[in-house]
């Protein structure tokens, strides 16, 4: 692959930088929305989480066989214009007074679709840009880029909310939709023409849930984030209301305690690729995820006082660590052992489950929160998060020492004369 691959890389790579920070404003702005502006009760965010995850079950694998009869390029820049679109009409809205919590469920919904289609396009056109053996230094930039955007995201939407409302400051993340279309846009390198599969599409499907399942560190990473997905999103349903009723935090001490929490993870997408240079992948992976998997414990032996601020920042510094090192492994080892033709369907089977999960982890935490209130909910979901490495450390990935090891011979870099 030509040199070139490295200016499309940073147009590609500004693109999604603008759209992580964005995405870092919904987070907290969506629910905050749900609550102060509709008075959202425990189960309503439940709902709101599920419904925004659902399109991953509805559309998950028809859009991952689409994606590998599309150019990826086009869908990236569709589906980014089509979340744009869904997530400025709620300060619309607002703006007309016809806000409603069923419109915020329909939007959250529409934007969903667009994110499903997004999310796989992504993860099969990044090969496309960067030659295998610079997958693990993309991922890192690109996780780095989004720790970053985790780091002033929450706090600029902390603030927003307080001075326009939780409905106007989705604004920013409607903008930076726009800003990652643009990014795509300026991308020069085209895609081979695709070849479309002539066996039914029935067999096709199977066959990215077969390549899925039967590669043991797929399954692994499949396992981890299935189970991880269920408890986290359990802790995220409830977390809001246990901050800002429980805890009396405003919406811009919490943005300030997740951006805090957040410079965390930038450290770890910044020093993992050399942490796993000289102690090797596998041992990297589990050890960070581990890591990540305890901090959240702290949130629900949280009180309300002067302590529960830093306590917040620590935990999610710690979780953001560790998840975020983990993260950046996790997506090199998939984006280099699913050979390029199979990278749509196997990344829709791997997001069905992984993704489509997380209604169900909504719905439990909404139950949770309203059957036995907010910190209940958090110490169920904080401890089921301990049960979830278990995964990775019964596969064979801790005796994985670099990405150069697993890859399939097709895919490994030939050496040349100088």
């Amino acid at each position: 692959m030509a040199e070139g691959w490295r200016r499309d890389f940073r147009f590609f790579w500004a693109g999604e930088s603008a759209s992580f920070f964005g995405t870092q404003v919904f987070q907290l702005a969506m629910p905050l929305t749900a609550v102060l502006t509709l008075d959202a009760t425990p189960g309503q965010l439940g709902l709101l989480g599920a419904v925004t995850f659902a399109p991953y079950l509805v559309f998950g694998i028809p859009a991952g066989l689409l994606v590998d009869r599309w150019q990826r390029r086009g869908v990236l820049i569709m589906s980014s214009l089509a979340q744009g679109v869904a997530i400025g009409a709620i300060p619309l809205l607002a703006a007309l007074d016809r806000l409603t919590f069923s419109w915020l469920l329909t939007m959250a919904c529409l934007a969903g679709v667009g994110r499903v289609f997004f999310n796989i396009a992504y993860r099969s056109y990044l090969p496309t840009i960067v030659p295998p053996e610079h997958l693990t230094g993309a991922n890192s930039r690109l996780t780095a880029s989004e720790s970053v955007a985790e780091i002033g995201g929450p706090g600029l939407g902390g603030v927003l909310v307080q001075i326009v409302g939780a409905p106007f400051a989705l604004l920013v993340n409607a903008v930076t939709y726009l800003a990652s279309a643009a990014g795509v846009t300026a991308v020069r390198t085209r895609e081979k023409p695709v070849e479309v599969d002539p066996t039914p599409l029935r067999s096709q499907i199977a066959e990215g849930f077969r390549f899925t399942f039967r590669n043991p560190y797929l399954r692994a990473f499949l396992g981890e984030a299935a189970s991880y997905n269920i408890c986290w999103q359990i802790v995220q349903t409830v977390l809001v209301i246990f901050a800002v009723r429980e805890l009396g935090m405003s919406p811009g001490t919490l943005g300030f305690m997740l951006s805090i929490g957040a410079v965390g993870a930038l450290l770890g997408a910044t020093v993992t690729e050399r942490v796993a240079g000289r102690v090797g992948l596998g041992r990297t992976l589990l050890a960070a995820a581990v890591i990540g998997d305890l901090a959240p414990l702290l949130l629900p032996v949280t009180q309300r006082g002067t302590w529960a601020a830093p306590m917040f920042a620590i935990a999610f510094f710690i979780q953001g660590f560790g998840i975020t090192a983990c993260n950046v492994h996790t997506m090199s080892v998939r984006q280099a052992i699913t050979p390029q033709r199979l990278l749509g369907r196997t990344n829709a089977a791997y997001l069905f489950v992984a993704l489509g999960v997380k209604p169900i982890g909504s719905l439990l935490g909404g139950w949770l929160g309203t059957l036995a209130g907010p910190r209940s909910a958090l110490l169920i979901g904080t401890v089921g998060l301990l049960g979830t490495s278990l995964f990775l450390i019964l596969s064979p990935l801790r005796h994985v020492r670099s990405l150069r090891n697993i890859l399939p011979e097709e895919r490994t870099p030939v050496p040349t004369a100088g």
